[in-house]
């Protein structure tokens, strides 16, 4: 099972390249509709593209900040085990 993120504010793993033949993810415009969305996990700061891991109203989604060229866009809202699952592929390379 995975931990929250250790370490300081704006700092969390790095993501690799993708892999060849990677998940590929649908991603949607951010549609906003948790009255209070928490952040449980995050990938580096450092990056164009950060990742998080967000939860709320009972379900989980991924949200994903490319500030070079997409702007946000997130997951459909699923079960928390599942976006789990893909927060773990995300950060070896097999889902992008």
């Amino acid at each position: 099972m995975l931990t929250s993120t250790a370490g300081h504010a704006d700092h969390g793993p790095h993501v690799p390249r993708p892999l060849e033949g990677c998940e590929r993810i649908v991603w949607h415009p951010p549609m906003h509709l948790e009255s209070r969305p928490r952040v449980l996990r995050w990938t580096c700061e450092c990056r164009a593209r950060v990742y998080y891991l967000v939860v709320g109203g009972g379900r989980a989604h991924i949200r994903c900040a490319d500030r070079q060229r997409e702007g946000e866009r997130e997951t459909t809202r699923m079960r928390y085990t599942q976006v789990e699952n893909l927060w773990l592929k995300i950060l070896l390379g097999q889902a992008r």
